[in-house]
């Protein structure tokens, strides 16, 4: 008869006093391939990035604010194209616990969009507990990664994180709680109270906040 195999513990991942479950299907981002997915509309120096992301430490990635806050684009433009306007994703929403690598691989074929959905939440959390670890005033920070250096503006691609915090129907509880804690970081790091957290010469417009910030807390 064959064994019943009970599916692995998820692990998890732990900063400060949130805690952020691994996805589901983490088995599964080993076996993302960019060039077939074409709704995700990538340049090819748009997947240079994600591939050069991949291959290296995130601390390398996010070296300097200027290739912080390219990394950072790509991958909220994946989260964007990915989770669409449609609502959760057919499987990948569902899921509870966290499946054995094949089962998730599997998975990946059926449900690609919700893989790379989780992908790029997953992506973007660790993005933000490395910048929170980097030297309070330095060069990288959330601030300077996420709000442009001419205006001081929020970055405009922040909205895909709003989208997948009003997902429809049963909604994604991991991608859901994982942008909610991406969004509340990029937007702390954006009011007045944090200016000294972050690079001195760089002058934060608090306005371009308040919107996305009602939007968090209406949520």
């Amino acid at each position: 008869a064959a064994l019943h195999r009970s599916p692995p513990k998820a692990p998890t991942i732990t900063t400060n006093n949130m805690s952020l479950p691994s996805s589901p299907v983490t088995g599964a981002f080993t076996g993302i391939q960019w060039d077939p997915m074409q709704k995700l509309r990538l340049t090819q120096p748009e997947k240079l990035l994600l591939r050069s992301g991949e291959a290296n430490p995130i601390d390398y990635t996010l070296n300097n604010a200027e290739e912080s806050t390219a990394y950072v684009k790509v991958v909220l433009k994946v989260l964007a194209e990915a989770s669409g306007a449609s609502g959760p994703s057919s499987k990948v929403s569902h899921l509870k616990g966290m499946l054995p690598d094949d089962e998730a691989l599997q998975i990946l074929y059926t449900d690609p969009m919700g893989v790379v959905t989780h992908y790029a939440i997953t992506k973007l959390y660790d993005i933000i507990v490395c910048l929170k670890e980097k030297k309070m005033g330095g060069d990288v920070s959330i601030g300077a990664t996420f709000y442009n250096e001419d205006d001081g503006n929020l970055l405009d691609e922040w909205r895909p994180l709003l989208r997948v915090l009003h997902l429809g129907g049963s909604g994604d509880a991991f991608a859901q709680r994982g942008a909610a804690y991406c969004l509340a970081h990029i937007l702390m790091a954006g009011c007045p109270s944090q200016r000294f957290a972050t690079n001195r010469s760089l002058k934060i417009n608090h306005a371009s906040v308040m919107e996305p910030l009602q939007a968090l807390i209406s949520w």
